[in-house]
């Protein structure tokens, strides 16, 4: 009779819970900023750093109780000048200042992961067994699960005016049958953030090769879809290139348009579990910029 494989173990990352939403949704937006697919999609991104903070919560909150969706964060020692590494309007927001908890620790990197269809993994990994110690994931009992609700922060409204409704439904014509085409059915690294106040310290390495290990658990490969800056270090995780699109996109702002590049990749599972934490590590590759934006990239 066979066994669903292990998860694999938690080094220096650990599940997130709904009350990290509010530092994960400053960190994705300090991260994602220097994406070319946020300022495409983003443009009013000063006018309205709130609504973006907010979509990101809102993003993540779906991820997080999504059981066949896993979200992971990676910690670090507060820095008190990280604001300094942040764009002038996020650093100015109301939301991004409730998000910013000076404690010992803070959440400093956050990757989403989307289970392939059928994988033995789904529902195991989701808010209702990642409230817990950062290396063992254990059931919740009701009044853990109560504990939970009461901590949650109140979620913000979602207005979503920082986006340009005509850039992202010219990016997703332009980008969706080459990610329906190679990445349809795949267990997929969706996104990945670090602040820039601790980029080059490892963070973004333990989150990708912890989802390389998760994928070749259960010997499935993994797909991504990621931002030219990004594409170099997912060839040296080990994913090969499936497709490159690209396509001039107009500025809502600017008589000017703008080359907008997708990395379309596929990583092959490896021959056991540990060989996955050899292929990427953190003296050959430094912290990337994000794969993608939630649902957009």
């Amino acid at each position: 009779m066979s066994r669903d494989p292990e998860l694999p173990p938690f080094e220096n990352i650990r599940a997130a819970t709904l009350v990290d939403l509010p530092r994960i949704a400053s960190v994705a937006a300090a991260g994602f900023f220097w994406s070319p697919t946020f300022q495409f999609q983003r443009p009013y991104h000063a006018d309205f750093p709130e609504d973006t903070i907010s979509s990101y919560w809102f993003e993540y909150h779906e991820e997080i109780v999504d059981p066949a969706s896993i979200v992971l964060v990676a910690e670090d020692v507060f820095d008190p000048h990280e604001d300094e590494s942040v764009y002038d309007a996020l650093r100015k927001c109301s939301l991004h200042k409730q998000g910013k908890n000076e404690q010992v620790k803070v959440v400093v990197g956050v990757c989403s992961i989307n289970l392939r269809p059928g994988s033995p993994f789904i529902g195991r990994l989701n808010e209702e067994r990642a409230w817990r110690k950062h290396t063992t994931p254990r059931l919740l009992t009701s009044p853990d699960m109560l504990k939970a609700q009461m901590q949650s922060p109140a979620m913000p409204r979602k207005l979503s005016r920082d986006q340009s409704a005509r850039a992202v439904k010219q990016y997703e014509d332009a980008t969706g049958s080459a990610k329906k085409r190679h990445l349809a059915g795949l267990m997929r690294l969706s996104t990945l953030a670090v602040h820039p106040a601790y980029w080059r310290r490892g963070h973004a390495t333990r989150l990708v090769s912890w989802c390389m290990r998760l994928a070749d658990a259960e010997a499935a490969p993994i797909g991504i879809s990621a931002a030219p800056m990004g594409a170099s270090i997912a060839v040296q995780a080990g994913f090969e290139e499936r497709e490159v699109v690209s396509f001039r996109g107009e500025l809502p702002r600017s008589v000017l348009s703008v080359d907008v590049r997708l990395w379309i990749g596929v990583r092959p599972p490896s021959g056991s579990p540990s060989e996955s934490s050899t292929v990427y590590s953190e003296s050959s590759a430094p912290d990337i910029q994000p794969f993608g934006d939630i649902k957009h990239g």
